[in-house]
């Protein structure tokens, strides 16, 4: 009798321990980007060219006084996706008796939310909106509807009024760095970060 109430004591004490151990994994440390500062003689490098810079090209159906301000070619459209995941059981199984176990632990069947590349084109900033002309569609959001642009994981997150759906854009560093190379001789304008400095611009187009 008394071997039996500690079995079951030693039971309970496992099934406690496997619980707490399978609900509360090892946390993940997420890694902060550093952003680079940009100096006030870039940054009013940077302003000007929100302010007066023009760029010729074909973009199709351009507002009354609109300028195309910054164009990146490669640049990656991404967005999240959530995707259902199988079943499976999560726990351990101890053998009591001969031909007896005992099952501890719990089914999961959790959604996994991922970040999936969906198309690849040409982002333009205009004086006006935001525009991505891609392989397979295109993105257009106009600027008085962008609450904010945000730096995450290395690409930039367009924020929308009214819409829980983030855009986010990636591959902005080759991107910059071909833009600086082709169009923009400034000297006072870096080449390095260029992610700090597409979200400097974006933000001062926002203004």
């Amino acid at each position: 009798m008394i071997l039996n109430t500690l079995l079951v004591f030693l039971l309970f004490a496992i099934t406690l321990l496997a619980l707490k151990l399978i609900r509360n994994p090892r946390s993940k440390v997420n890694k902060v980007i550093p952003v680079v500062q940009i100096n006030p003689i870039e940054a009013g490098a940077l302003t000007k060219l929100v302010l007066e810079n023009s760029i010729s090209d074909n973009l199709t159906m351009l507002n009354d006084q609109e300028r195309v301000i910054l164009k990146l070619g490669g640049v990656k459209l991404y967005e999240h996706k959530i995707l259902k995941n199988k079943g499976k059981y999560q726990g351990i199984s101890l053998r009591v008796l001969s031909g007896l176990s005992y099952r501890i632990g719990e089914f999961s069947n959790k959604a996994k939310e991922t970040l999936i590349n969906t198309d690849n084109g040409e982002f333009f900033f205009t004086s006006d909106r935001f525009i991505f002309l891609g392989q397979k569609g295109s993105v257009e959001v106009s600027l008085k509807k962008v609450l904010k642009v945000d730096i995450n994981k290395g690409m930039l997150e367009v924020h929308q009024t009214g819409r829980a759906k983030v855009i986010l854009f990636g591959g902005l560093q080759e991107a910059w760095e071909n833009y600086i190379t082709l169009f923009d001789s400034n000297e006072q304008i870096k080449r390095d970060d260029g992610l700090s400095r597409i979200s400097f611009i974006a933000t001062e187009l926002l203004k």
